[in-house]
């Protein structure tokens, strides 16, 4: 039994984390959807824990293990190929509601036959409460290990779809065979052979799966980063680069290369640092090169892509690229160098992990970065050159009033593409004929930043018209509350009707948040009044475990986003840290055999979250990951606890209860928790909001604790 439990958390948490990669690198990279993922993965292991539990329904874990390894690769497959029925464009945002839902179907399979597993495991136990216990146990152990064994894997090592396969077989081994010691060393060559055979058989299906998406492109490349996907296509003498299945630069392109390098230089001529927070192959680094006194610095987190993009594109010698998150390399101590200009390539802000490039806090990095006469220049994808939307409207209001938080001085040029700039001194303030002359002194002489092409861009009613839309209904961005990210899905959705409605209903209206306070109240009461309230109270710790902790592991995941930039690659190590905190509080508490395990168990998770609450402002960037991991680390002993103390409520002298029930209503919790929390409650409450109603929640269940002894 407890091998086989091992194997459960190892084959549940690695198949997660892959098939929460794989979403995110087939629905454009938002992180967004790791919310909803973790909800349809969650329902589909409380369905199969439930099924698992009935007595008529007597699965066999070996077979369940066999089965749920096939699926794993199977559902990596079917969510790479899933954009083609959703869209039928090349690098088109696939819409939030479509996206979401399909992320939730996607989930199910996987889930469903880990939820299977865990009562199966259960039976093989002779005391109910302490084999439920023992199997929580192992399991957590073992996804402690699946975490660790995918960040180090996934990315550079194994793309997502060889590690789906490795896994599978990994556990197909681990569990048919005998680790006596003649059997050890036989063991560890088959595994090697098998790995190797999977590293290199691999990557060129994934070759083919992009090139039956992108059927009217030659691929060059398709392989895996640490931070996304990333493909190389080509047609009629473009080269373009796809990450996580979204167009991010096209070569040749030469109106969007000047559209980044040459307005800066327009108004900083004499500039000899320039700072690029993006990639520079498409068409940037050429132009570079008519400036040889300039000294350009590009940082991007992708060097695998980096040596890769070096097989089809010249770096020029006076550009130095280094390989660091934006946020990071801002942040870092080490810088020494004042810029004269800092241009920043966000993306749309569509995530987490581009809308953290407009807040307040990266702007005020980027504002000690540059000298005291030194210019942010941003160029966005938004065109402003007739037509302005409200929701448009809504989203540049939202930019610009957030620049002037950390600038004195704030400017923008309408267009195709919308340019903002930034700066604490006066040179925004020059005539058009100073413009044009500017462009003619050039070493550079620009094909679309051109005279004729400006007469028309600048002209003083699309210029007003512009600047009367940035007065309207903008908001601070910030860590607190990140607005931008949810008026970008709105801005996106209200191109589909359908789309629309679902991204209004969620972000616009109290009506979720208020369905779910209901449903937490009216389990609360139940739970408190109903006869033979201190078991039935038991599955409401259960409820409190998994909403808690999911809740709280979300939060975690945002917060380090948001400032550290590499959730993609550490995810799996931040979840392998919580799963193992989960077995040790297990362990503990059944070991300690104390009563009344609630209390120590809820005290704990009130006091941490207090501690985030009060200190996750102040930490350090060299000790964020370690913050993060003790943080999840205490959350998850605590819950670990918890568990127990439901499970020695629930079932004691209860032997032939559905021994799946209380795992399942725990796993609810965690799907509500992952589904409401950071997709409904965070837009709605704010960051502080909601971590008072989690305090709030954990007082609750304090109160009930008391009032059902």
């Amino acid at each position: 039994m407890n091998k086989k439990a091992f194997l459960l958390g190892f084959f549940s948490i690695g198949g997660q984390i892959l098939i929460l990669r794989e979403l995110i690198a087939s629905f454009n990279g938002d992180e967004l959807f790791i919310g909803t993922a973790l909800f349809g993965w969650m329902i589909s292991v409380a369905i199969g824990a439930y099924f698992g539990g009935r007595k008529r329904l007597p699965f066999k874990p070996d077979g369940l293990l066999v089965a749920g390894a096939t699926v794993l690769p199977i559902s990596i497959l079917v969510a790479r190929l899933s954009p083609l029925i959703l869209c039928d464009v090349v690098g088109e945002t696939i819409p939030f509601g479509m996206a979401a839902i399909a992320s939730m179907i996607l989930t199910f399979p996987t889930g469903f036959f880990s939820g299977l597993l865990f009562p199966s495991l259960t039976r093989e136990g002779h005391r109910t409460a302490m084999s439920i216990s023992r199997v929580y146990l192992f399991e957590g152990f073992g996804a402690f290990i699946g975490g660790i064994v995918v960040t180090v894997l996934a990315g550079p090592i194994f793309s997502t779809m060889a590690l789906a396969v490795a896994l599978g077989i990994l556990i197909l081994l681990l569990n048919f065979i005998s680790f006596n010691g003649k059997m050890i060393l036989p063991a560890i060559l088959l595994t090697t052979a098998l790995m190797l055979t999977v590293k290199y058989a691999i990557p060129p299906l994934d070759k083919y799966l992009d090139g039956r998406k992108y059927e009217s492109f030659q691929v060059f490349g398709s392989f895996d980063t640490h931070y996304g996907h990333q493909t190389i296509i080509s047609r009629d003498s473009s080269t373009i680069l796809l990450t996580d299945s979204k167009v991010e630069a096209v070569y040749p392109e030469w109106e969007t290369a000047e559209n980044v390098l040459i307005p800066p230089l327009i108004y900083k001529p004499e500039a000899k640092n320039i700072l690029i927070l993006g990639r520079t192959e498409f068409g940037i680094d050429q132009i570079a090169a008519f400036f040889p006194e300039a000294k350009f610095t590009a940082v991007d987190p992708r060097i695998s892509l980096t040596g890769e993009l070096a097989k089809y594109f010249y770096s020029g010698k006076n550009i130095v690229s280094i390989a660091d998150d934006p946020l990071s390399y801002l942040g870092s101590s080490e810088i020494l160098t004042k810029y004269d200009i800092i241009i920043l390539l966000p993306g749309l802000p569509d995530n987490y992990k581009s809308s953290r490039l407009l807040a307040t806090s990266f702007f005020n990095l980027a504002e000690k970065a540059m000298k005291k006469d030194g210019l942010l220049f941003i160029p966005t994808a938004y065109d402003t050159d007739r037509f302005i939307s409200l929701q448009k409207q809504e989203v540049l209001a939202t930019i610009n009033r957030t620049l002037r938080q950390s600038f004195r001085s704030v400017d923008v040029w309408p267009g195709t593409s919308t340019l903002f700039f930034a700066s604490n001194d006066s040179m925004l303030n020059i005539s058009y004929e100073t413009i044009l002359n500017r462009i003619d002194s050039l070493a550079y002489k620009p094909q679309f930043i051109s005279g004729d092409y400006l007469i028309n861009r600048l002209d003083s009613l699309k210029i007003l018209r512009l600047r009367e839309s940035l007065k309207g209904n903008g908001y601070i961005n910030n860590l607190i509350n990140p607005y931008l990210l949810y008026q970008q899905i709105l801005l996106t959705s209200s191109a589909n009707p359908v789309d629309r409605k679902i991204t209004s209903t969620i972000f616009q209206t109290i009506y979720p948040a208020a369905s779910v306070s209901l449903i937490v109240i009216l389990f609360f009461i139940w739970s408190v009044l109903s006869n033979q309230k201190r078991r039935k109270f038991g599955l409401y710790l259960y409820f409190t475990t998994g909403l808690f902790s999911l809740s709280a592991e979300l939060l975690s995941f945002y917060l380090y986003q948001s400032v550290a930039g590499s959730l993609y690659s550490d995810i799996g190590l931040l979840i392998g840290v919580f799963m193992l905190g989960l077995a040790l509080g297990s362990y503990v508490a059944i070991k300690s055999g104390a009563e009344k395990l609630e209390y120590p168990s809820l005290l704990l998770l009130l006091t941490s979250i207090i501690l985030l609450f009060s200190t996750y402002f102040r930490v350090s960037q060299s000790i964020l990951l370690y913050y993060h991991m003790l943080f999840l680390l205490t959350i998850a002993i605590a819950s670990g606890a918890l568990f127990v103390a439901a499970t020695y409520r629930y079932y004691f002298g209860r032997a032939k209860s559905n021994q799946g029930i209380g795992y399942a209503c725990e796993i609810i919790g965690s799907a509500i928790g992952a589904l409401f929390v950071m997709t409904i409650l965070l837009p709605l409450l704010g960051l502080t909001g909601l971590l008072m109603a989690l305090m709030v929640f954990i007082l609750m269940g304090l109160l009930g604790a008391y009032i059902t002894e």
